[in-house]
């Protein structure tokens, strides 16, 4: 019964889901490949591994990068858009 309640618990997105972010402040949005593993976020650009991020603190809403070459805006940029999907 406890595992049953630790599952209801978690809402990390299960499988792999998509989120649109205009990475280059063009005015074009990128489409994103984002596949949640473990407390991590693997983010697919044009079928190339971008960055691994994971979220770290509720308030303020901050994000680590695990993996990655991302400056630390365009970490955030990605990790606000996965929280409102995943929200």
């Amino acid at each position: 019964m406890d595992e049953e309640l630790e599952f209801e618990e978690n809402n990390v997105q299960e499988g792999p889901f998509h989120i649109e972010v205009d990475l280059y402040e063009t005015g074009d949005y990128s489409r994103l490949l984002v596949v949640p593993s473990n407390d991590n976020f693997v983010v697919v650009h044009n079928d190339e591994h971008l960055c691994t991020l994971a979220h770290v603190c509720e308030e303020p809403d901050c994000w680590q990068q695990e993996d990655g070459m991302l400056d630390d805006e365009m970490v955030e940029k990605i990790g606000e858009a996965i929280k409102s999907y995943t929200v």
